[in-house]
């Protein structure tokens, strides 16, 4: 009984040792966070610009259409 209490404690240190150092290794850097966010945001910026520019060349059309 003892030797199975003493296992399962010293494998619940290892798992408690070795997750965190796991977890920590997948993190990316707050530099490169504020990079990819500010690549994120110029991009949304440029399809909204091409959406709106297409969005007023239909409208546009649309007027010239009617006259």
């Amino acid at each position: 009984m003892s030797k199975s209490v003493i296992s399962a404690a010293l494998c619940a240190a290892c798992l408690l040792t070795v997750t965190p150092v796991l977890a920590a290794g997948n993190t990316i850097p707050q530099g490169k966070r504020d990079e990819m966010s500010q690549k994120y945001t110029e991009s949304q910026i440029k399809q909204q610009h091409k959406e709106t520019k297409e969005a007023n060349h239909n409208v546009d059309r649309l007027i010239s259409n009617r006259k």
